[in-house]
């Protein structure tokens, strides 16, 4: 997935697109599951409603910059503070997971489209994000997904430390990737390139 700060405008609009699809729907689907497993549910009104999937009230303005400047990125999270499960850890195990698996599933389902209907750069576009956004998930700092394999491991004493954690993770994403892109040194994507590549793969023959 080339960064986008590398794409023409026609190209910008796809990527633009392809993003605000996988936000809404990984945003989305997380909302909801929160908004149906949570114990006791939270209250009607906060920011847990049946308009989920709207996708201007999903979109995170840091996100976005690191979508534009890294090519992978996330959506509005869902505020630790204000939602319980009756197992706190393996439910937000599985809230966290929900956004990598939707855009994975999201891959498979427009590879499928392309291959049986019709290909288009957009149907392209759409399915290089949606690999890049899974792949990137693995990366263990808040929030995306593979933090919360850490948060499985972190005492009940430490949880500040792991909520100050998540408040500077989306940063810490900032500054790794502007780093990355600006300083010759493409960590990230030499880290990154075997799983994009083969997540990618198995969208397109499976």
């Amino acid at each position: 997935m080339p960064y986008f700060l590398t794409l023409t405008g026609e190209e910008i609009i796809y990527a633009s697109l392809a993003i605000l699809l996988i936000v809404t729907i990984g945003c989305g689907f997380t909302r909801f599951f929160a908004l149906n497993f949570a114990n006791p549910p939270p209250e009607e009104g906060v920011d847990f409603d049946y308009n989920a999937f709207n996708p201007w009230t999903n979109l995170d303005i840091l996100g976005i910059i690191v979508f534009f400047a890294g090519g992978f990125g996330w959506g509005k999270q869902v505020d630790d503070q204000e939602i319980r499960f009756k197992k706190q850890k393996l439910g937000w195990l599985i809230l966290s997971f929900i956004a990598p698996f939707t855009s994975f599933i999201l891959a498979l389902t427009v590879a499928f489209v392309k291959d049986t209907f019709w290909t288009d750069r957009v149907i392209l576009t759409v399915i290089d994000v949606s690999v890049t956004v899974t792949a990137y998930h693995l990366l263990p700092i808040p929030p995306l997904a593979g933090s919360r394999l850490i948060y499985l491991l972190v005492p009940r004493a430490r949880e500040r430390v792991w909520s100050l954690f998540c408040k500077a993770g989306p940063f810490i994403i900032l500054a790794m990737v502007l780093f990355d892109r600006f300083s010759g040194i493409p960590f990230l994507r030499y880290t990154f390139a075997p799983v994009v590549e083969a997540l990618g793969r198995f969208a397109a023959y499976h």
